[in-house]
């Protein structure tokens, strides 16, 4: 799968930067420029005023810088103590990216805290030091742009990472997810995934999707009925109707969901065997066969009826090629600890 391109970096760029906020709404990438620029403010003005009030300038300097060091610290590590990001331990939060987040902002706040000192001082020797060192922002910049580039793009419904997983998931089911996500180079793999309403079929998925997406693997979020809709379309008619900046075809991880919401009686639209009529009367059947074979997708089907059980599930993967070694089910009904 082919990487973002600068052509597509440049045109989110652009998108971002011209157009008015009320009319066109806020992205990911111009909400972290938008945090970025206000964290440079929050190192720049405190340290102007306190000069301006009487305050020494490298006393203002040192004082501003270590007081956005203590903030930061105590910000980063809310996981052990909040209760929205702490979870239920299943999951733990992932401490080399939080602290290259830490760290990146207190280099915006450090940044908009000399950018003063060096307009308020005659320290010339200090400025060529202080401009060289602007060169890592750059490459943090990169990244994090980049990082948001594939959150965005993925159309999750929400914002969830897995270190905030309450729920209750089976022990097996955990070590997997973990495994899978620490796989060099990923395989293909297809997740079943099933629960009554309320069991957090969703919000495993998308937090799986979501750890994908933070290590810039093309995700895409999708309904079953959506997803069915473009099943007879070729990719250049895909790519043109397109609000992603890649489609499901050329997806690393598809998320398939509301296939089942809710119980049988409540809505039982698709059975196994509806799912293998789309896919082989849409016209691309071995060509949608080669690339769900080539790509790892979550079936959140909900809660299958006794006519279309789980199995039924796998049977049909297996039908249109996939593996049986390379289907997992994630049954939420069903569970033991996941800790």
């Amino acid at each position: 799968m082919g990487k973002i391109t600068g052509r597509q970096i440049w045109k989110t760029l652009h998108a971002d930067l011209i157009g008015k906020d009320s009319q066109r709404g806020i992205t990911l990438t111009y909400g972290w420029f938008a945090n970025q620029l206000g964290h440079f403010a929050l190192g720049f003005v405190p340290t102007s005023i306190a000069y301006i009030l009487g305050v020494e300038l490298k006393t203002a300097l040192f004082s501003v810088a270590c007081f956005w060091l203590a903030f930061e610290i105590y910000n980063a590590s809310s996981p052990l103590y909040k209760k929205e990001y702490k979870g239920n331990g299943t999951f733990k939060p992932q401490w080399k990216n939080l602290t290259f987040d830490t760290f990146t902002d207190l280099c915006f706040f450090w940044t908009g805290s000399l950018t003063f000192y060096f307009i308020a001082s005659t320290d010339k020797n200090g400025l060529y030091f202080f401009l060289a060192g602007l060169l890592p922002l750059f490459f943090f910049g990169r990244y994090w742009f980049l990082t948001k580039l594939y959150q965005q793009n993925a159309f999750f419904p929400y914002a969830f990472r897995l270190s905030q997983w309450n729920g209750r998931l089976k022990t097996e089911d955990a070590d997997f997810i973990r495994h899978y996500l620490r796989q060099r180079p990923r395989e293909a793999h297809h997740f079943i995934v099933s629960g009554a309403k309320k069991s957090g079929k969703t919000t495993i998925t998308v937090g799986m999707a979501n750890e994908l997406a933070i290590r810039h693997n093309k995700t895409t979020y999708t309904t079953l009925s959506k997803w069915v809709s473009v099943l007879s379309d070729s990719q250049e008619e895909l790519s043109r109707g397109n609000k992603s900046l890649w489609t499901w075809q050329e997806s690393e991880f598809l998320l398939i969901d509301d296939i089942n919401p809710g119980t049988p009686e409540e809505a039982n639209k698709y059975k196994a065997t509806d799912i293998e009529s789309f896919i082989n009367n849409s016209g691309y059947g071995d060509t949608i066969k080669q690339i769900l074979g080539n790509t790892s997708v979550a079936w959140v089907v909900g809660s299958c009826s006794n006519d279309d059980g789980i199995r039924d599930w796998k049977e049909m993967l297996i039908r249109i090629g996939i593996p049986k070694e390379k289907i997992t089910t994630i049954d939420l009904n069903s569970f033991q600890s996941g800790k």
